[in-house]
């Protein structure tokens, strides 16, 4: 055998050797189960990433392979009889497999692990992240399909009148919460992982969709948190107070902190604004909002599972007293009951409410006019400012992220009028930078004018 058939046969043994213990790990991540989901379901930690980023790593060929035996495993899994067997049959086996691979190597072939991790660091983590946004997606599809066949006797007990629907919420509710994980621990692992590059352009814009992935966690994991501790009803005015002084408080917090790296948009609606004022590019826009629904998503999940653990009530939701669990979850999430369901009633005021908040935010970020280091301040007082009527309304959104988070794990009518709490901000994002530019524009043009003048004279 020459020597570059067994250079060849050693990097297929590594190959192979490392695949065995990312499926072990795929496999135990896979059982672990953080939380339900309310629809059902449950959210497991980042279970696919070992199988992402050894694709990533070794090529897509391997990487399928990979997945393809995961996928049997998996689907075995689903019919043996207790768990133990599950860790004994698989878990156990090929991790022992795995580990039984790297030993069978020299000591120099090892360190070929470290260049398989140096192309994981290598590839844009942008690319990384749209990559698993389609696997979740064809995965979210399959699950769909088979959900029509499988489903149609608990999508009438769940009140849907058709199975694709509720196939449809039920698998992507659950599948959501799971790709905001992996989406995090990807970003962990990318920034973990030194680069060899001279220059990482890549990681400035993961730095950047970190800092909104933050701030929207924040933002929802605290207002929305807060509204689920002490309500946030009409009837109710110290919770109605609270819960606007929250929302506005976590902005001021962020502002002067994430703020100082992604200009603390946390918000979908003032991010298409900044597209449209031309201070954000299209791609940075889509990374934005991506990793601000993901926040939200995490938020919210994080919360569900804080209350649930403490048996505490989600003031927002409905609780069984007797039971002494909650029948309904909240979560802080937007509605219609309070324009009594009246879907164009929700509109006008999401879209009202956020052209006030983005043209404030616009106003106060504009450099050519100073407004000093209070800009901060400004924004957090203009989104109290529209809680304190939005509240009675629709909980106040005036942003799609937030309003995603809650409604996943929320359910029902929650989800069922999402679509009014993504539509209305951004199109009230979007005029509010139209208008601002028309009328700041105006005043530019009027000060060069008057400038002119004076010179003149």
């Amino acid at each position: 055998m020459s020597k570059q058939s067994t250079q060849a046969n050693r990097e297929n043994i590594v190959k192979i050797s490392t695949g065995g213990v990312c499926l072990a790990l795929a496999f135990v991540l896979s059982q672990l189960k953080l939380f339900e989901m309310p629809m059902g379901g449950s959210v497991t930690p980042a279970s696919t990433l070992p199988i992402i980023v050894y694709g990533v790593a070794f090529g897509p060929v391997w990487g399928f392979i990979l997945a393809f035996i995961f996928s049997l495993l998996q689907l075995i899994g689903g019919w043996l009889v207790t768990p133990f067997q599950v860790i004994l049959d698989y878990t156990i086996g090929y991790t022992a497999l795995g580990f039984a691979g790297f030993a069978a190597l020299k000591s120099e072939n090892r360190l070929k692990i470290h260049g398989a991790l140096n192309r994981f660091r290598g590839t844009s983590i942008i690319k990384i992240l749209l990559f698993s946004v389609v696997a979740y997606v064809v995965r979210w599809l399959g699950s769909v399909a088979s959900g029509v066949i499988f489903y149609a006797e608990y999508a009438a007990e769940a009140g849907y009148d058709s199975a694709l629907v509720y196939s449809m919420v039920y698998n992507g509710s659950f599948l959501l919460a799971d790709l905001a994980i992996l989406a995090v621990v990807l970003v962990i692992l990318y920034m973990v992982i030194p680069s060899t590059k001279k220059a990482d352009d890549s990681l400035v814009a993961v730095r950047k969709y970190t800092a909104e992935f933050i701030g929207t966690f924040v933002l929802v994991f605290v207002g929305c948190g807060t509204a689920m501790a002490v309500g946030c009803d009409s009837a109710n005015g110290g919770g109605y107070i609270l819960t606007a002084l929250a929302f506005g408080l976590v902005i001021v917090a962020m502002a002067y902190s994430i703020g100082n790296v992604s200009g603390c948009h946390i918000n979908p609606a003032v991010s298409i604004a900044m597209l449209i004022s031309g201070k954000l590019s299209v791609a940075d826009f889509w990374g934005y909002v991506v990793f601000q629904v993901l926040g939200a998503i995490s938020g919210a999940g994080l919360l569900q599972y804080l209350f649930s653990l403490s048996g505490k009530a989600d003031m927002t939701g409905v609780f069984d007293e007797e039971a002494g669990e909650m029948v309904s979850w909240g979560l802080g999430a937007n509605g219609l009951a309070g324009v009594n369901g009246s879907i164009p009633a929700g509109l006008i005021i999401e879209i009202v409410l956020t052209f006030i908040f983005v043209l404030a935010i616009l106003g106060v970020t504009d450099s050519k006019f100073k407004h000093g280091s209070f800009g901060g301040v400004v924004i957090g007082l203009a989104l109290v400012l529209v809680h304190i009527l939005g509240i009675s309304f629709t909980g106040t959104s005036v942003n799609p992220a937030r309003s995603i988070g809650p409604a996943l794990f929320a359910g029902g009518a929650a989800l069922a009028n999402l679509w009014v709490f993504i539509v209305a901000p951004l199109v009230g994002g979007a005029l509010a930078a139209l208008v601002y530019k028309a009328i700041a524009g105006a005043k530019s043009d009027d000060s060069d004018e008057k400038k002119e003048a004076s010179e003149e004279k």
